[in-house]
């Protein structure tokens, strides 16, 4: 995936290179303006923030601001044009590209059609043409039947689709050949809260936002696209001295997301030494219906004694002290319990290292 934030005032540029994002999605009437404020440097530091793409409004699109906004995007070297569609009325792209698919075709930069809804805060969010990914298709083949190559896909906003109720995980699989991008932000469902990730629980802590399951989605299509934290919300409340602190943890949990794309590949893919897996009880259930006739362990391994000598899925449980008859240079330890923290305590007090499984991207 490419990584980024969107830019809004009062965030500063030096905040999203200091929490380590190489990109920045600046919305078209910023760079219209003259607005962008320049990007100073610290002393010695030579990290460089770039312009991933545009965001602009659909409402009022017409083909002369369109040709501005694919100027100032190539002027910047921005990747692509997102269109919101937030309180848009329909046919306004279809009529747009019908007078000028040529030029967008001339340009060579994608335009993605961003998921929406109508309404606000006070009044409530219902559904608008561009609210459900099969009309967002739609609207894309008819543009690309329009152009000499497709130059349309999809940019699909989390929290708009969770103020709408939707299943975000099968939206995103329904228009997986036309999405582009992700814009990632939270909300408790009422409201356009544009949080960050994770910040809204129910009941007993469970996420308002599957974002499990969501990045299970991504992972299932090998998603390689933009994924764009549009929070906004965040950054118009948090002081400015925290900004630099709020992008460093969504930096993390871009790098968590990324690492479950590789977790196979990195973790598992070893044949030349022998897994074995912390946990006997439900977890180690769910690895060995993903993974085990692909990487099945060479033992488990539990602290409930009850378990040693027992077999789940064929696998043998043992005791953790089992683990050092297997030379070090041999094992591959993977924690397959939820207790993370306690077990990588014990792991580590026994001089092993080890890596995680977190089913929760996986089932």
């Amino acid at each position: 995936m490419l990584k980024g934030i969107q830019y809004r005032a009062p965030l500063s540029l030096e905040a999203i290179a200091e929490g380590g994002f190489s990109y920045a999605e600046i919305p078209y009437e910023v760079l219209a303006n003259n607005a962008l404020p320049t990007y100073k440097k610290k002393a010695g530091d030579n990290r460089i923030l770039m312009v991933s793409g545009l965001i602009c409004e659909l409402h009022g699109l017409t083909p002369d601001k369109l040709y501005d906004v694919l100027e100032i995007c190539r002027k910047y070297q921005g990747h692509y044009v997102v269109l919101s569609t937030m309180n848009c009325e329909p046919e306004v792209l279809e009529n747009v590209v019908e007078e000028c698919a040529m030029m967008i075709s001339d340009y060579k930069i994608p335009i993605f059609l961003e998921n929406g809804c109508r309404g606000d805060d006070e009044i409530g969010y219902i559904h608008n043409t561009y609210s459900d990914v099969s009309d967002l298709m739609k609207t894309a083949q008819y543009c690309n039947r329009l152009c000499e190559e497709p130059m349309v896909g999809i940019c699909y906003n989390i929290g708009y689709g969770n103020l709408l109720a939707k299943n975000i995980r099968s939206q995103i699989y329904q228009c997986k050949d036309y999405l582009c991008a992700i814009h990632a932000n939270d909300n408790g469902g009422t409201r356009n809260d544009k949080q960050m990730p994770y910040t809204f629980t129910k009941g007993r802590g469970d996420l308002v936002t599957d974002w499990y399951h969501i990045v299970q989605e991504l992972i299932h299509m090998e998603f390689g696209g933009w994924l764009i934290f549009d929070t906004t919300g965040l950054f118009g409340r948090c002081p400015e001295k925290l900004q630099a602190q709020y992008i460093r943890l969504m930096h993390a949990i871009a790098e968590d997301w990324e690492s479950q794309y590789t977790f196979a590949e990195r973790v598992l893919n070893k044949p030349d030494k022998k897994l074995i897996l912390f946990g006997a009880g439900q977890m180690l259930t769910d690895y060995m219906r993903v993974f085990g006739e692909k990487y099945p362990p060479y033992f488990a391994v539990d602290n409930g004694q009850s378990r040693w000598g027992t077999k789940v899925f064929g696998v043998s449980v043992k005791s953790p002290q089992e683990i050092l008859t297997v030379p070090a240079g041999e094992r591959n330890v993977v924690i397959c319990c939820m207790y993370y923290d306690a077990i990588g305590a014990q792991l580590r007090e026994m001089g092993v290292e080890y890596e995680e499984f977190h089913d929760q991207y996986f089932v």
